[in-house]
């Protein structure tokens, strides 16, 4: 750590300063549990879940971007209160229930998604078959579901 002459050489120099810097001039107790709040946004999954007709909003923090994990368009068996009933095929009278029971998905989109929101700090998109592409289940009201995380 020091030279024969009892100086310090710059490398153990600049780590002392910056010890020093650390534990006297700055304050952690003031911004430790923003920053700790930071983290566990930035940290953490998130999940996001629209149903066709409506518009799926990705939000991340500020100073952070999405990161789009994988994406889902489509319907996932039977009908759920949470995913999506009937739509407005029902109140036209052409809604088949039996359509809701199947599983159908479309391939197009996670590179939807990675297009529409990928790097940024927030994104909106219409859910829609016409959005997507082909519809691979017409007549079936379907849903999508992002999962991505926010990165700094």
């Amino acid at each position: 750590m020091f030279f024969s002459d009892g100086t310090l050489s710059a490398v153990n120099y600049a780590l002392v300063l910056g010890i020093t810097c650390l534990t006297v001039f700055c304050d952690f107790t003031k911004g430790s549990s923003d920053f700790s709040g930071y983290l566990s946004k930035v940290l953490r999954n998130y999940t996001e879940q629209a149903c066709d007709g409506h518009i799926l909003s990705v939000r991340c923090p500020p100073r952070t971007t999405i990161t789009v994990q994988s994406a889902f368009y489509g319907r996932k068996g039977p009908s759920h209160p949470q995913q999506c009933p009937q739509n407005y095929q029902a109140l036209v009278g052409t809604y088949n229930p039996q359509e809701d029971d199947r599983y159908c998905s479309v391939s197009t989109a996670l590179q939807k998604m990675l297009d529409e929101c990928q790097d940024r700090r927030s994104c909106q998109i219409l859910v829609n078959s016409r959005v997507f592409g082909t519809d691979q289940c017409p007549g079936s009201s379907k849903y999508l579901i992002v999962w991505y995380k926010c990165r700094p």
